[in-house]
């Protein structure tokens, strides 16, 4: 007899039923896909641990869906990597500053040239943090701006924040991944020369 191994997609179906059953959340299809994207990035191996953390935490006055948000974020956030999470901070930055300057810029009255000519007119390797001589973007922000281009900055932060995030965070993943394998490459070249260097002693 063949043995019936469930997919992780299967697991998450039941697991999303289960959560529902938990916190008697009625049957309804958008409920049900909400619930399926907040525990998505989720493994699968984490849904015991999930599970505990619901039942042991005191979470008063929060309804079942946002006690499943606090645990699935907290749990996205200890299993992201270093890279990962460092990408996903500055995407937060980078959304928040853009963000703020588009909206300083399109407020302003009576100037000579578009709004957009203006956004895409800043330096953005001067911009300086208030009362401070220090840049508020260093090269990696610049070189993932100088890859989506200001144009689109300007048209997606105010016009869809998810499709922003998303491509801002995978820019920033790529380029430190790049970053990350520059400097493994340089240690492996200095150590292999330090060994050729001893050998020849």
């Amino acid at each position: 007899m063949e043995h019936f191994t469930p997919t992780d997609d299967q697991i998450r179906g039941q697991f999303v039923s289960s959560l529902m059953n938990y916190f008697k959340i009625e049957e309804d299809v958008f409920l049900r896909s909400h619930i399926d994207e907040l525990i998505r990035p989720i493994s699968v191996t984490r849904y015991s641990d999930f599970l505990n953390r619901l039942s042991t935490r005191p979470l008063a006055f929060k309804t079942g869906i946002e006690k499943i948000a606090l645990i699935a974020q907290e749990l996205l956030e200890e299993q992201l990597s270093p890279l990962a999470k460092e990408a996903q901070e500055r995407t937060q930055k980078l959304y928040n500053l853009m963000y703020d300057l588009r909206r300083s810029i399109t407020e302003e009255r009576d100037a000579q040239l578009s709004a957009l000519t203006r956004f895409e007119n800043v330096k953005f390797t001067s911009i300086k943090r208030a009362d401070s001589q220090q840049l508020l973007l260093d090269t990696l922000d610049i070189d993932v701006i100088r890859n989506v281009t200001k144009r689109w900055i300007y048209d997606y932060v105010s016009l869809d924040r998810g499709l922003f995030e998303a491509r801002i965070e995978r820019e920033y993943a790529d380029l430190l991944i790049e970053r990350e394998r520059a400097l493994n490459t340089q240690k492996i070249a200095h150590n292999t020369q330090a060994a050729l260097g001893m050998k020849r002693l």
